[in-house]
């Protein structure tokens, strides 16, 4: 008896003499196996051979990605642009996308939603091992996916196919640190975030694949419509470790230390979905007491609004500083890499971080003040040194080429061959 096997070793034939078919091995059989019963199913372990393993091109290669597809969040827009940086690179891509009531989008790859937040994932892992992917990237989220267990028996079920899950956030907590355990390859963004498992003793396999970066289509100057030469932006969700209130205290001291920034303004895209309304709204009133009570609520503008590419482009084409005051919380400290930072960068406009260690990656290329005041003498340098300004803005404009999402989609593909071999 022979039996013919495919690329992913799944059995597709059984006969009594050898069969040739395009693109599949056959081979003599073991008679201690029900063949009968192991039709669409991988081979045995004993049966392979080291030859069986063949390195597909990437062109000829089909990736399942597992994300919230066309959400309103900064993992979904990740998704997004890693997406289409893989469209054309790989033979087939099919999104596996949580439930959403998005309209349906159009796009070159096929979109599937298939599973529910919280809930399990077995018909989801189900449905992409009937696709067969060669490869699988999750983008993970402990919120977009909160039950361990859930996760554990996902990476289970796809253990046989080459995948890597994309944990965008890494913290010290000990109940995160067993759930990433069950995950045999991870992705991250940065050394830092990659020491920080090793450290805390986790054994998986992990890799540094760098936040990819957007090119905007336009960044140069709209007409000022504020009538202001010093407008600081921020935008983000409305979370308080993102440190507006730092950037309140530090808009505080320049208005009342400075004559010339009695007039500054600062406007907060504070973005808002469904599942940040109330809290949003929450954080929002607390900053504006905070302002009335530093006696600068005539210059501070909160929005809370879930902003579009397009008019996100346009605000920041208005302002004159990008902030990111972010605050790091020894209780709840994140390890990861900012995709709003590098939206603001793109913009060719002068940004400033902070000591987060979302910020790490960029160390060097913006400045990072650690508290309010050093936040404000960063400002008011920009503002009164061109120079510096243009010095910051060339820094973040290579940075930016340097790391687009065409390179980080060909870090991703490149792992595929280095799973094989594993």
């Amino acid at each position: 008896m022979f039996i013919s096997f495919d690329n992913n070793l799944v059995v597709r034939h059984i006969s009594d003499i050898e069969l040739f078919a395009n693109g599949q091995t056959c081979r003599k059989a073991d008679n201690k196996y029900n063949w009968e019963s192991l039709l669409g199913k991988r081979i045995p372990k004993s049966m392979l051979l080291k030859s069986d393993f063949k390195h597909k091109p990437v062109n000829e290669i089909r990736v399942a990605m597992i994300c919230n597809w066309k959400d309103q969040c900064g993992i979904s827009t990740y998704s997004d642009y890693l997406a289409h940086a893989l469209q054309d690179k790989v033979a087939r891509l099919k999104v596996f996308s949580e439930t959403s009531s998005r309209i349906p989008p159009s796009e070159k790859f096929e979109i599937e939603d298939c599973w529910t937040r919280g809930e399990s994932l077995l018909d989801l892992a189900d449905r992409i091992l009937d696709w067969e992917p060669d490869l699988v990237i999750t983008q993970h989220e402990f919120g977009i996916f909160p039950n361990a267990f859930f996760y554990m028996q996902l990476m289970q079920h796809l253990k046989k196919i080459p995948n890597v899950t994309a944990m965008h956030s890494i913290y010290r907590h000990t109940d995160k640190l067993i759930y990433t355990e069950s995950i045999p390859n991870i992705v991250v963004h940065t050394e830092e975030a990659k020491q920080l498992l090793e450290d805390l003793g986790n054994s998986s396999k992990v890799f540094v694949v760098p936040h990819g970066c957007t090119q905007s289509e336009k960044s140069d100057e709209i007409w000022n419509i504020m009538h202001n030469p010093y407008t600081v932006m921020q935008f983000g969700f409305g979370f308080r470790y993102k440190g507006v209130d730092r950037a309140l205290h530090a808009l505080s001291h320049l208005v009342h230390s400075d004559p010339k920034f009695k007039n500054i303004y600062y406007f907060y895209l504070c973005s808002s979905n469904s599942h940040n309304e109330i809290s949003n709204q929450e954080y929002c009133d607390y900053l504006m007491d905070l302002a009335k009570k530093l006696d600068i609520r005539r210059n501070v503008a909160i929005i809370t609004k879930y902003q579009s590419d397009k008019m996100l482009n346009l605000y920041l084409r208005l302002a004159k500083i990008v902030i990111f005051p972010y605050l790091v919380n020894d209780d709840n400290m994140v390890y990861g890499s900012s995709g709003a930072v590098r939206l603001a960068m793109s913009s060719k406009r002068p940004v400033i971080a902070s000591e987060s260690h979302l910020f790490d990656d960029i160390e060097g290329i913006v400045p990072r003040p650690a508290d309010h005041l050093s936040l404000a003498k960063e400002i008011d340098e920009i503002f009164s040194n061109s120079a510096y300004k243009n010095t910051l803005v060339e820094k973040s404009s290579q940075f930016v080429l340097d790391n687009s999402w065409e390179s980080v989609a060909d870090k991703y593909l490149a792992l595929y061959n280095e799973l094989v071999n594993k």
